[in-house]
């Protein structure tokens, strides 16, 4: 059985009010009290439907947008959260089972576990392919120009997987840094979940695919709609600099013979 005390639960909201009353509503059917929702300037209803909910007093609400890695950071500086493992949640998912429990259970039979994720659903059921191979220059470079999107992608079977998208992943607290740095702050969107998990395993800690649940998830791809929009462009900058930080490394690791 979860120990809510060993789990933080941070959400990054920008305008959600068309999906977070699915995710209010499933945090409370599953009593996940611990969540901690980081508002970064929604100027929907979103901050208002937060302030409206169980987790009222959980609620770090920015003035300026800053990135995705800052504001989950930002989430365990402002409430001083000092637990074992932390989940990331994307705002635009829900769920109707209790995920989070098969989780929490396979990291405690096994500390080398770095990251866990359940598998992604889209509302209407069907799988998303997040559970993913490392990617290199020519997946990548499709990708954002558009020729390929996630549901086009192959999903690795599992249970070790390279990385996984970071909509949904419980990460091992050994993977927090200093200054209380869970995500790398230098991506301002995209690349910090690839980051994390090449990271993990660097550092010999498995990524894991859970298989026996899973998540709905509300996938936009918003960076793959349009080549010339402001979230491609992030996303590009954000390729360059993972480049730039891991070089020969992440050259060996993708080149490696398969076992």
């Amino acid at each position: 059985m979860r120990n809510n005390i060993d789990i933080a639960i941070l959400v990054v909201t920008h305008n959600h009010e068309e999906y977070i009353d699915k995710l209010i509503g499933s945090l409370i059917k599953f009593n996940l009290n611990n969540t901690f929702f980081c508002d970064a300037v929604s100027t929907d209803g979103t901050l208002n439907k937060l302030k409206n909910s169980p987790f009222k007093d959980n609620i770090l609400v920015k003035n300026k947008l800053e990135g995705f890695s800052k504001n989950n950071n930002d989430l365990i500086r402002h409430f001083k959260i000092d637990v074992k493992y932390y989940l990331l949640l994307n705002p635009d998912t829900f769920f109707d089972t209790n995920f989070l429990d098969s989780m929490y259970e396979k990291m405690l039979l096994d500390p080398t576990i770095g990251i866990i994720t359940p598998l992604l659903k889209y509302p209407d059921g069907k799988l998303q392919m997040t559970w993913k191979n490392f990617p290199n220059f020519l997946t990548v470079f499709k990708k954002r120009i558009g020729l390929t999107k996630a549901i086009n992608e192959k999903q690795m079977e599992g249970p070790n997987i390279d990385w996984c998208l970071g909509a949904c992943m419980l990460i091992n607290n050994k993977l927090l840094k200093a200054g209380a740095r869970l995500l790398d702050e230098r991506y301002r969107l995209y690349c910090e979940d690839i980051d994390i998990c090449f990271e993990a395993r660097q550092k010999d800690m498995k990524v894991i695919g859970d298989n026996t649940t899973y998540v709905f998830h509300n996938l936009n791809e918003k960076s793959s709609k349009n080549i010339f929009s402001k979230y491609n462009i992030w996303n590009i900058t954000s390729i360059i600099k993972f480049i730039v930080k891991w070089n020969v490394r992440y050259y060996k690791e993708i080149n490696k013979p398969q076992a």
